[in-house]
């Protein structure tokens, strides 16, 4: 099956040509939107696995065998193809590599995954199979976004759904002709603007509370030592007391932020719109 996500050439004839079943949309609606195009047209059709794969030759289509192969085996709802799992080594460049660090890390953050034995390694891989469950629950959110983010949408879906994740071996390979049109820096902001967005309706007092602590805690504890050191030395109170003072008040409003937070996810509005949304 491909998605034509209102391209402007011959690529749903060719497609046809070539036998594939062809969904086209008359305007681009984005990655997830294609994506979500994918779950309701398999899950229409009852498909056993939904392997879905970037048009732009980065994965590679002799991987789908163990993919399924894999979620047959093991019984999952989820599998990703991963940079980050088994022998095979992706030539990722640097400045993706930093970014895919900082949002693989942060997303598993949000997910309450701490501990590294419990890590999705890549949690940004677009390269998946996924059973008819799966497909058929995803189908049905309408959370999930249609840009990029998408990707990081779908794991919050799995994680609130109690849906299985696994990984396979991978190589995605970066130095194709017309890969992604989307940059490095705006995937990130969306990315990122997603992970924050999940804090807010997930676990505020772990993500935000836990960290402002530690630094309200550190700042109050460098703003004594200071303070005791002037006192014994008879020396003035020096502009070093700023920085401390700082780190203290900008701990204290993320502890506020974070209550405020689970306090709304608590609210019997705000769990009825939940519900709604997943139902």
């Amino acid at each position: 099956m491909v998605v034509d996500d209102g391209s402007r050439d011959d690529t749903a004839d060719r497609a046809r040509d070539a036998g594939a079943i062809v969904v086209v949309h008359e305007r681009n609606r984005g990655y997830g939107g294609a994506l979500k195009t994918l779950f309701r047209e398999a899950a229409d059709r009852r498909a056993a696995h939904l392997v879905v794969i970037d048009a732009d030759g980065q994965h590679d289509p002799g991987d789908i065998p163990t993919l399924v192969e894999t979620q047959t085996r093991q019984d999952t709802d989820i599998v990703i193809g991963s940079r980050y799992v088994g022998e095979r080594k992706t030539k990722i460049p640097f400045v993706r590599s930093v970014g895919l660090a900082v949002i693989n890390h942060l997303t598993n953050a949000s997910l309450g995954k701490l501990r590294p034995s419990g890590f999705i390694r890549d949690t940004q891989s677009g390269y998946r199979s996924y059973s008819l469950y799966a497909v058929r629950s995803l189908a049905a959110d309408p959370l999930i976004g249609d840009n990029m983010g998408a990707s990081t949408d779908i794991l919050h879906h799995a994680h609130r759904n109690r849906l299985s994740v696994s990984e396979v071996e991978t190589t995605i390979s970066y130095d194709v002709e017309n890969a992604s049109s989307q940059g490095s820096v705006s995937h990130g902001l969306d990315l990122l603007r997603n992970i924050f967005w999940t804090i807010e309706y997930g676990k505020p007092l772990l993500i935000l509370g836990l960290p402002g602590g530690l630094i309200t805690l550190f700042g109050v504890t460098l703003t004594i030592q200071f303070l005791v050191h002037a006192a014994q030395t008879g020396t003035s109170v020096s502009i070093r007391l700023v920085p401390p003072i700082l780190f203290a008040v900008g701990g204290v409003l993320l502890c506020i932020a974070a209550v405020m937070m689970h306090v709304l996810n608590r609210h019997p509005n705000i769990n009825r719109l939940r519900k709604d949304g997943n139902s």
